[in-house]
C-alpha cells in the first residue's frame, strides 16, 4: 500500500499516512487521528514504508467542496477566538503567549498552543473564549454527516453504509459502490 507523508495541525507535524489511492502532493486529505477528524495536506508523494513505527492516522478521503466550504467557515471563526484570547491575555494582564490553534474537522474543539507556562489567567480566558467559539460553530449534526458521511467507511468503498443513497450525504460521489 503506497505511503505518503503529510502535515497536520498547526505545527504541521509531519506523519506516514498509508491509502490504497494515488495522491498528490499539496493535496488536503482528511484523516482520523488521536484527537478526531482533522485536515492534513500531503507534502510527499509515494515515500517507502519508513521505519517511524506504525501510522497513527487513517485515511478518510481527499476533501470535497463541500468540505473546503466548511473549513472556510471554521477559519473564520478561529481567527475571531484566536483574536479575542490574545485581546484577552492582553486585557487581563496574562504573560501567557498564544502560538496558534488547532482546529479539529468537527468544530467543537480548539487546541491551543502557547509558549511557556500557562498562567491560570491564562487558563480560565481561554476556557471562556473557546466555549464562545464552540457554541458558535457547533453544528454536530452537519459535521458528522461531512466526516461519517452516510455510515461507516462512507466514501472507502466498504458496504457497511456506503453508497446507501443517502440524499444529504456530502460525499456520496466519492463512494466507491455507486
Amino acid at each position: 500500500m503506497p505511503c505518503y507523508f503529510v502535515r497536520l495541525g498547526a505545527m504541521a507535524e509531519i506523519h506516514t499516512l498509508e491509502t490504497p489511492l494515488s495522491l498528490q502532493r499539496g493535496w488536503r486529505v482528511l484523516v482520523r487521528s488521536r484527537r478526531g477528524v482533522e485536515l492534513a495536506e500531503v507534502a510527499a508523494t509515494r515515500v517507502s514504508r519508513v521505519p517511524m513505527g506504525e501510522s497513527s492516522l487513517r485515511f478518510l478521503r481527499v476533501t470535497t467542496p463541500e468540505d473546503e466550504l466548511l473549513l472556510e467557515r471554521l477559519e473564520r471563526h478561529k481567527c475571531r477566538a484566536v483574536e479575542a484570547c490574545r485581546e484577552a491575555l492582553t486585557r487581563l494582564g496574562s504573560t501567557t503567549v498564544l502560538l496558534d490553534v488547532d482546529q479539529i474537522f468537527d468544530g467543537g474543539t480548539l487546541l491551543m498552543h502557547f509558549l511557556g507556562e500557562v498562567d491560570p489567567i491564562a487558563q480560565t480566558a481561554t476556557r471562556e473564549i473557546v466555549e464562545r467559539y464552540e457554541a458558535i460553530v457547533r453544528s454536530r449534526d452537519f459535521a458528522k454527516l461531512l466526516t461519517d458521511g452516510c455510515g461507516p467507511d462512507c466514501g472507502s468503498g466498504q458496504l457497511s453504509g456506503c453508497g446507501s443513497g443517502c440524499a444529504g450525504c456530502a460525499i456520496a460521489g466519492r463512494c466507491g459502490t455507486n
